[in-house]
C-alpha cells in the first residue's frame, strides 16, 4: 500500500486540528497543552509528553506529560533526572540516533532498534519501568541547539505504533516546530505576525531596504511600508531595528533558549551550607 494510503480523510483533518488549536490556545510552559491533547486522539497512547534538555549540561529545562488522555497533567521540569538516568539514557539508541547520525528529522520507534527482549536489557528502559509499563514508543525530534534536545514521545503498554502513526507524525513535525516557536514568541509577548510580516522583517534584519525588499518579494514599494506600518502599530515599537528584532524567533528562541534554561537553573534547590 502506498504511504498516502495509510491515512484517512479524518486523520487529515487531525493533523489540522492539532495546528490550529496549537495556535489559538494559551502557549502552555512549552506546547499548548491542547497540543498533546490534540496529539492523543490523532494516535492514541498511554503517555504524549514534550521534552527539552541540555543534554550538555544535563539540565532538564522543559518536561510536560498527559496521560490517559485528559486524566493526568504534569509539568516540568522538577524533579530533576537523577545522573544515572542522564548516562543511561546517552546509550538509549532511540534517544541518541540525531546526535549519533546528523539525522534529526527521523521520527523513531522503540521497536527500530530494540526486540522486546533487547528493550529489556537496556539500562534506561530498566530504570524507567520502575515507574511504568510501557513497552512501545516513538519519538519525534524538533530542532534544538547543538548539545539540545527537544522531542515529543508517545508510549503504550500492550501494542506498538504503526507506520500510520509514524507517516501522521513525519506530517506533522514540521508544524509542530511552528507551533513551538509560536508559543515561544507569545511567552515573551510578541505579537502574532503573518507569514508576509514575517518575511519582511527577516529581510529588514538583514539591512534590506523598503525597495530592496519589495524587489526580493515582487511586491511594491507602499505595500512594505503599509506592512512595516501595521507591525508598528500592532507591537508597539517604532524603529526599524526594533521591529527586525521580531523576525528573529529561531536566535531568540529555538537557539540559545538562555532564558528559560537561567529559570531552571534559579529554581533547583541548594545544597545545605
Amino acid at each position: 500500500m502506498a504511504a498516502s494510503g495509510l491515512l484517512r480523510e479524518s486523520d487529515l483533518r487531525g493533523l489540522t486540528a492539532v495546528i490550529e488549536d496549537g495556535l489559538r490556545d494559551d502557549p502552555g510552559p512549552a506546547l499548548p497543552w491542547t497540543v498533546l491533547h490534540r496529539l492523543h486522539q490523532l494516535i492514541p497512547a498511554d503517555g504524549v509528553s514534550f521534552e527539552e534538555a541540555d543534554l550538555q549540561n544535563r539540565l532538564a529545562v522543559a518536561d510536560q506529560l498527559l496521560l490517559e488522555g485528559d486524566d493526568q497533567c504534569f509539568d516540568g521540569p522538577e524533579p530533576e533526572p537523577a545522573p544515572e538516568i542522564w548516562v543511561a539514557r546517552e546509550t538509549f539508541l532511540p534517544y541518541s540516533y540525531w546526535a549519533r547520525t546528523g539525522d534529526v528529522a527521523a521520527v523513531l520507534r522503540w521497536s527500530d532498534f530494540y526486540s522486546q527482549t533487547e528493550l529489556k536489557n537496556q539500562p534506561f528502559y530498566d530504570l524507567i519501568r520502575q515507574d511504568t509499563t510501557v513497552r512501545y514508543g516513538i519519538v519525534v525530534p524538533l530542532p534544538a541547539p547543538a548539545g539540545w534536545i527537544r522531542k515529543v514521545g508517545f508510549f503504550r503498554t500492550h501494542r506498538d505504533f504503526s507506520e500510520r502513526d509514524r507517516l501522521a507524525l513525519q506530517l506533522l513535525r514540521p508544524h509542530l516546530h511552528g507551533v513551538y516557536l509560536d508559543a515561544e514568541r507569545r511567552r515573551h509577548g510578541v505579537p502574532h505576525l503573518t507569514r508576509r510580516e514575517r518575511e519582511i522583517l527577516r529581510l529588514v534584519s538583514q539591512g534590506y531596504s523598503n525597495a530592496e525588499i519589495a524587489g526580493t518579494l515582487f511586491i511594491a514599494v507602499a505595500i512594505v511600508r503599509k506592512h512595516l506600518e501595521n507591525i508598528f502599530n500592532r507591537s508597539g515599537v517604532r524603529t526599524r531595528s526594533a521591529a527586525a528584532a521580531l523576525a528573529l524567533p529561531s536566535a531568540s528562541f529555538g537557539t540559545t533558549p538562555v532564558d528559560r534554561r537561567s529559570d531552571v537553573q534559579a529554581a533547583r534547590p541548594r545544597p545545605p551550607d
